[in-house]
Parts: C-alpha cells; sequence; structure tokens
C-alpha cells in the first residue's frame, strides 16, 4: 500500500495565514518540509481522506486527477477538513467529468447535515456524488478496503471519528483526537488487528496538552507504547506523527525530526510518501 500525506499542517496551516511568531517566520525562511498545508492524504492513489480548502493546490502539487478518485473518508465537519464549496465544483459546468464517474463522501450524520445542501441537489441531478453514512466499529467495504471508523475524542458538534483501513497491509489514520477513548481499546483488545502504519495527530508537538481534542508528542509516544504493548503493534509498524500547529514546541520540521527519530517516530510533510 501506499501512503501519500498531501497536507499535515492543523487548521491554520504553517506558516499559519495570520502570524509572525518564530516557529512561522522561521518556515518562511526555511521553505521545502517546514511548510504544511492543511491534513488530507491518499491511499493508494485512489482513496482520499478528508477534503480540505487545499484541495485544489494538493492536486496540481502532486499531479493528481480527482476523476481517478471514487471515495473519500471525511473524519469531521471542521473546515479544515471538509469543504463542501469545492465539492460543489464536481456539477456540471464547472467540471467535464465522464460519464458515469460518481464520487462516493464517507462519513458521520454530521456530515451528512454540512453537506447536504451541496451534495443533495447534485446527486439528485446528476448522480454525480453521494453520501454514505457510516458508523464506529462497523467495518464496511469502501473502493477495496475493509474501513473502520472508530470514535475520534474531538469537538463532539463536527462527528468526529478517525479510520483503520485495512487493504494489502493495515492503516490507522488517527487525527483531529485525543488520546484514544477507551471503547476504542477494547474494540482492538477483541479484534486484535496488527497495524503497519500508524498515523497519529500531534498538534501540540513538544507543548504538553492543556485541552482536550488533539495530541502532543508526550500522548504519541504513550499511544505507541500502549499498542506495542497489546501485540497489535511491533518494531515493524511504522509510526508517524502529522496533523500540526504553528503553535507547538520544536514544531518546525527540522527542530521536530532529531526529537521523534529518538521514541521511533517518523515526521510527515507535504508529499511525503510511504510505501509498506
Amino acid at each position: 500500500m501506499k501512503i501519500q500525506f498531501l497536507g499535515t499542517a492543523a487548521a491554520e496551516g504553517i506558516p499559519a495565514l495570520w502570524c509572525s511568531c518564530d516557529n512561522c517566520k522561521r518556515s518562511r525562511m526555511i521553505g521545502g518540509r517546514a511548510v504544511r498545508s492543511r491534513s488530507q492524504a491518499l491511499i493508494d492513489g485512489k482513496l482520499l481522506i478528508d477534503f480540505p480548502a487545499d484541495t485544489y493546490w494538493h492536486m496540481m502539487k502532486n499531479s493528481i486527477d480527482l476523476l481517478d478518485i471514487d471515495h473519500c473518508l471525511i473524519t469531521h465537519s471542521h473546515s479544515d477538513h471538509l469543504y463542501p464549496a469545492d465539492i460543489d465544483m464536481i456539477k456540471p459546468g464547472f467540471s467535464n467529468a465522464p460519464s458515469g464517474y460518481k464520487l462516493t463522501l464517507h462519513g458521520t450524520d454530521t456530515m451528512a447535515d454540512k453537506l447536504i445542501d451541496t451534495v443533495s441537489p447534485i446527486a439528485e441531478k446528476f448522480g454525480i456524488v453521494a453520501f454514505e453514512n457510516i458508523e464506529a466499529f462497523a467495518p464496511q467495504k469502501i473502493g477495496g478496503y475493509i474501513v473502520t471508523a472508530l470514535p475520534a475524542i474531538h469537538d463532539p458538534k463536527s462527528g468526529p471519528v478517525f479510520y483503520q483501513i485495512q487493504g494489502e497491509k493495515n492503516v490507522l489514520y488517527a487525527h483531529d483526537t485525543h488520546y484514544f477513548h477507551d471503547d476504542v481499546w477494547a474494540y482492538w483488545e477483541k479484534t486484535k488487528p496488527h497495524f503497519d502504519l500508524v498515523s497519529l495527530d500531534c498538534t501540540n508537538a513538544c507543548t504538553p496538552m492543556t485541552y482536550v481534542g488533539h495530541m502532543s508528542f508526550e500522548e504519541n509516544i504513550q499511544v505507541k507504547k500502549k499498542m506495542c504493548d497489546m501485540g497489535i503493534a511491533d518494531e515493524s509498524t511504522l509510526f508517524i506523527c502529522n496533523h500540526f500547529s504553528h503553535n507547538g514546541t520544536s514544531v518546525v520540521y527540522d527542530d521536530f525530526v532529531p526529537i521523534a527519530a529518538k521514541e521511533g517516530f517518523l515526521v510527515s510533510y507535504d508529499g511525503m510518501t510511504v510505501n509498506i
């Protein structure tokens, strides 16, 4: 399986839209991997995860044709992960999609509510886009993968989930969530998956968490230890820190890489591709 990290930042990006903090100043100066757009990922070139406002830029930068993608998993309804205005561009007059093409968006009821004004008219008139509800702890076959949504600890009004994606390998894409809910750990204790790649929310980088909804590197280390202790991950599992805010200590890419490496973590960057 191939996992491509198209965007790797939190809502404001790095450098942030309206910021001259040291992290943002240095990221602008360094460029390259230090510059992060809003989070999005692509599995095997065909299963998209999230649809932020930066989707257009991600497609252009990585030479991706959205018409090659039939399914998109949405983690939650916040605008840096779901931007309906650009999904509206799929309708005829704005696009020239071939006959028979359809994009299916998958998410919780909350996401359906946010998308209804965009998706429903296009679906009814053109049949070119659809929404399918996905429930936590209920594996579904989506685009050739077995996808399991797991409840995230994040703004409950956003209908947050993160995803276990099983193809030839088993991937955990866990973003916009705090340290996992007890029900998630209980589910894994029962089902005993083995993960080949685990991508973890590291919004705060080395800044300790003072609120619930995201993780710092400290929580990432705790998650890795528990997963390995449970036997659902091991020394062969790739652990990757992802989804960063400019507010985090040592968040600039070149600063954070050696810190993460000491604990056996890779650090994502926009455009990073991992084959497992």
